[in-house]
């Protein structure tokens, strides 16, 4: 007979680490490259090929974390993989709603080559690293309550 503890080793390694890769991802993009994109002298590039990298990284961790911690809550009936997962997950539905919009903006005005308005492209940053201010404690939170 399998324990439970072995039966949820896997889910739960996979489970803390994709949610420790997606609080680190979140945290390092307000703590190091938001104002790294905002100091470049042409942000608008910055931001898009920073985005595009981190995002795969970023989605993949989202949904595979939030089933790793779905599977731990199947078998153990614990809220806290309960609310990992949910908090895990948060951040999709998030970004499509909040963070897509800006980032549309951002993206619309890659076409326009370099005479986009950097006044513009800087307020629109403000406004993502506020909402991914949001996504970062979230991701933040759901490692935490992963480690409890």
């Amino acid at each position: 007979m399998t324990s439970l503890a072995t039966l949820i080793y896997y889910p739960r390694s996979i489970g803390l680490l994709t949610n420790g890769l997606f609080a680190g991802i979140s945290l390092s993009m307000n703590c190091i490259s938001v104002p790294a994109i905002k100091a470049s002298r042409d942000p608008l590039p910055s931001f898009i090929k920073t985005y595009k990298n981190a995002s795969v990284l970023a989605i993949t961790n989202i949904f595979i974390g939030t089933a790793a911690n779905a599977v731990c809550y199947y078998h153990t009936k614990s809220n806290k993989f309960l609310y990992a997962a949910v908090l895990t997950f948060f951040s999709f539905p998030f970004t499509v709603l909040c963070i897509a919009p800006v980032n549309n903006q951002l993206f619309a005005m890659e076409k326009l080559g370099d005479s986009y308005d950097r006044n513009k492209v800087s307020k629109l940053m403000e406004k993502w690293n506020k909402l991914q201010t949001f996504r970062t404690l979230t991701g933040i939170a759901a490692f935490v309550i992963s480690i409890a």
